[in-house]
């Protein structure tokens, strides 16, 4: 099951309280990810319907101008070339809520591999360490480190309902 508190941390972690509490923002967010069917879908595709879906959501409550203010009183305008990589942080509730199996793990990986999904790598990371190489343990931190600002690393590490320390 997707669950609504991850959903919501990571809608705030990216767009702030304001966005992710406005009415129904969380929910239709649940309900498209809740959508994924592994038989019908491939992640590709299933993230490019997350990118239209999106960019509907944002246009509906930001309008033309989408701009958001994050809770750190920085103000965001959302252009349309963010949709790729908004849609891929959305993702990270769907990949967190899969089973922690070695077939899970593998499609993951293969994801990561071809598209280079943060939320692909960041599941990996913190949901299928298990069977993750202590190599690519260290690639991810590395990659983390060298590609977001230090003050998202840390709650890419640390998401509330998921327990693992480096």
């Amino acid at each position: 099951m997707i669950s609504p508190d991850l959903i919501l941390f990571t809608v705030k972690e990216r767009f702030g309280s304001a966005l992710a509490e406005s009415p129904g923002f969380v929910e239709e967010l649940a309900r498209v990810l809740r959508g994924y069917v592994p038989y019908r879908d491939t992640l590709s595709s299933f993230s490019r319907k997350l990118e239209d879906c999106l960019f509907n959501a944002l246009y509906e409550r930001l309008g033309p101008e989408m701009t958001i203010q994050r809770d750190d009183g920085t103000v965001y305008r959302i252009y349309i070339s963010d949709l790729p990589s908004l849609a891929d942080d959305m993702l990270f509730p769907l990949f967190a809520s899969f089973p922690s199996t070695f077939m899970h793990y593998c499609h993951l990986h293969d994801y990561w591999m071809e598209t280079g999904s943060f939320s692909a790598m960041r599941a990996l990371y913190l949901c299928f360490q298990r069977f993750l190489p202590s190599q690519e343990a260290a690639l991810i931190c590395r990659i983390v480190q060298e590609n977001l600002p230090i003050a998202q690393q840390k709650s890419w590490f640390s998401v509330p309902g998921i327990s693992f320390s480096p």
